[in-house]
């Protein structure tokens, strides 16, 4: 029961994953059907309410975002921007040092999902640790060998046998479906957006005198809560276009911040980009690879549903195959109806 309990517990962030993903994709397809797919209508619409935005405050550590910022000394004027302004996303390490200082990773359903299943995996490696000590002291184990009957000392081994290869498949299972949720992070343009629009963020919200041709752009075309860059809409073609304008007037600026930030506005060329359904694609098609590793949960659930089915004496083996039959039914319905709605 313990085991069942621990499985499911990590397979929870997986579900979470896709669940978001569907939800967010079907908020902004109502969004556009309820306003007829007018464009002009379409790019009014605030920057919480689009996909990428959502997928990527959902993914990401956004508190913990302007940590990775690198920082400047001396004045703005004349500073080279020619460096990127934020430090590379690691997907191999999970505390890094920028600003000679140490954090932790900012891949926040990675984390969540290292979370809940290190619980399972612990388990699993103590469980086996105290059956190798009982077959080590198989004949001090009276109760055990009355319970197992005929089966003696040989034949416990080969319930070792077989635990092993359970405990190596869940690791070699773990890693891949670890590699995959990086994957998310380093495959997808989702960094460079969110780190582009917490750039706008500081400006806004600390409303420096050097950025206000910028600033001042942006709360022209938003109507409420301008000093939060998730209200604005800044997605909006116009609102693109004057601030290009403004950028590749001076590429070397580096906007003047409290926290001496170096913050250039670099890819701020590819707004247009980060909101087009080519980069929301990969996104989608990332979650969907991850969801599939959740048919290999399936497969491990049957090893203590099958066991607890012996252990409770009871005919319990057709229960077992029923609620593997509805599990596995259910999340094919889901894909079929995903499929079918795109």
């Amino acid at each position: 029961m313990v085991l069942l309990l621990l499985i499911i517990l990590s397979m929870i962030p997986i579900i979470e994953l896709k669940y978001n993903s569907d939800l967010y994709d079907k908020i902004e397809t109502f969004n556009k059907y309820c306003l007829n797919n007018d464009i002009s209508l379409i790019n009014e619409l605030d920057v919480k309410n689009s996909y990428m935005w959502n997928m990527s405050t959902y993914i990401y550590d956004v508190d913990n975002l302007s940590n990775f910022f690198y920082k400047y000394t001396g004045s703005t004027s004349g500073t080279s921007a020619a460096t990127k302004d934020y430090l590379d996303l690691n997907r191999d390490i999970s505390i890094i040092m920028v600003n000679n200082k140490y954090i932790g990773n900012i891949m926040k359903i990675y984390n969540y999902y290292l979370n809940m299943s290190m619980p399972l995996f612990i388990f699993l490696i103590i469980f086996f640790g105290i059956q190798m000590y009982m077959y080590v002291y198989f004949d001090t184990f009276t109760e055990l060998k009355r319970c197992l009957g005929n089966c003696d000392a040989s034949c416990f081994r080969y319930y070792i046998y077989t635990l092993f290869v359970y405990i190596l498949l869940f690791i070699i299972f773990f890693s891949i479906l670890l590699k995959k949720l990086t994957e998310l992070y380093a495959d997808t343009d989702t960094y460079e957006y969110i780190m582009l629009m917490k750039e706008f963020d500081i400006l806004l919200k600390e409303n420096k005198t050097g950025s206000a041709a910028i600033t001042d752009v942006i709360k022209k075309y938003s109507k409420y809560k301008i000093n939060d860059i998730s209200y604005t809409t800044i997605h909006n073609s116009a609102v693109v276009g004057e601030l290009l304008d403004i950028y590749n007037s001076d590429t070397t600026i580096i906007y003047e911040n409290n926290n001496n930030y170096k913050i250039t506005l670099k890819n701020i060329d590819k707004i247009e980009y980060y909101n087009s359904d080519e980069a929301k694609d990969k996104i989608k098609n990332k979650v969907e690879d991850i969801f599939r590793f959740i048919y290999v949960y399936i497969v491990f659930l049957i090893v203590p549903l099958y066991i607890l089915s012996i252990s409770l004496q009871g005919n319990y083996v057709y229960l077992l195959f029923v609620i593997i039959f509805a599990i596995i039914f259910s999340i094919s319905v889901y894909n079929v109806y995903n499929t079918l709605q795109s």
